[in-house]
């Protein structure tokens, strides 16, 4: 039996209907599992390009160098004449016991030519101070640089790798009085292939192993005597993301990625186990609008509205609102909504 592209796109909304409806029956709170586990479980969930986190964050099988997949970038050649994009983005992250992150990120884009597509990028990150729901005030700040290269080695298949580092700041107060400081960095490598087998579909996989290795101390605000606590800790995460689409017409597509997460230290060990859906669809030429949803295991599901802007070949304008895309943050912060704005100049 030939079943037809509208056939799929159309079971495929049934499905994100029906996940977002139904919450699965074996979900588990996070409250009972280690915060720094769960801070990294949240921050691989981060969209920093408003089209993504406007289509559920499912992007493993997109075409567009937005795409979580460092191969992506290299599967549309660049047709300007210096073959170079910048894109700035910008993100603002509210939870609703009124912390809020402040993301702002940068991705310039060089089309090598025979030598590949380059993209390095830089992000800075920091927090208001807040107070969460254990009566401790919560203060971040992060800083982020990344190395990412990908090559078209054929018609229908791409590759490409990628490399992050990055290093931050989390402490906790009791109003004057400090609780706890930690300073961490992380190193985070990335593998992804991009292939076609049949004309209108991508499969897309990537890989993530990442470390941070972390130095927390504990200070003796209660006043007991016994001196300061230092710990020293490694994160170590795993992250497995297979993705598929079906481009229904011409830059209109459906996504569907799952994702599978293991998170440990010397402590303990968090594993998650997520699927992002989403649809970019072209109402006119310059004008496209976007859904999704994204469910994990251990929670309620995300809900995500997006819209494009291409007013011409040069410039693009994309905005996206998405609701709680963080449950793993939600015993100390609350419910999370979040905004984000991308620009893209092309030269």
């Amino acid at each position: 039996m030939k079943v037809s592209g509208k056939s799929i796109l159309i079971s495929w909304i049934m499905v994100l209907i029906l996940i977002g409806a139904v919450k699965v029956a074996q979900a588990k709170d996070f409250e009972d599992e280690d915060f720094s586990q769960r801070f990294s479980a949240a921050l691989s969930r981060f969209s920093p390009y408003a089209d993504v986190a406007g289509a559920g964050g499912a992007s493993a099988a997109s075409k567009w160098s937005s795409s979580i997949n460092p191969a992506s970038p290299a599967w549309r050649p660049t047709t300007t004449a210096l073959g170079i994009s910048f894109v700035p983005q910008y993100t603002e992250l509210c939870l609703s016991e009124g912390s809020k992150l402040h993301v702002i990120s940068e991705s310039p884009v060089w089309d090598g030519k025979e030598k590949g597509v380059f993209m390095p990028g830089f992000a800075q990150a920091h927090s208001n101070r807040s107070t969460i729901r254990q009566g401790l005030e919560f203060e971040y700040d992060m800083n982020y640089y990344q190395m990412q290269w990908s090559k078209r080695l054929a018609e229908d298949l791409a590759i490409g790798v990628h490399f992050n580092f990055a290093e931050s700041q989390t402490n906790f107060d009791l109003g004057t009085m400090r609780v706890s400081k930690t300073n961490a960095e992380s190193y985070d490598f990335r593998l992804g292939g991009l292939f076609q087998p049949v004309e209108k579909w991508l499969v897309g996989l990537v890989f993530d192993y990442g470390f941070s290795p972390s130095r927390t101390t504990l200070y003796d605000w209660m006043g007991t005597g016994l001196g300061n606590v230092k710990i020293r800790d490694t994160m170590h995460q795993f992250l497995l993301r297979p993705g598929i689409s079906y481009e229904y017409k011409e830059d209109s597509a459906v996504y569907f990625d799952y994702q599978m997460g293991y998170f440990y230290n010397e402590e303990d060990r968090l594993e998650v186990h997520r699927f992002f859906l989403g649809v970019d669809h072209s109402i006119v030429k310059h004008l496209f609008l976007r859904g999704g949803v994204a469910q994990d295991l251990t929670a309620d599901a995300a809900w995500t509205v997006g819209v494009g802007i291409y007013p011409n070949d040069w410039l693009s304008i994309d905005m996206a609102y998405q609701r709680n895309m963080f449950p793993e943050l939600s015993p100390e912060f609350g419910n999370s909504n979040n905004i984000t704005l991308s620009l893209g100049i092309t030269f």
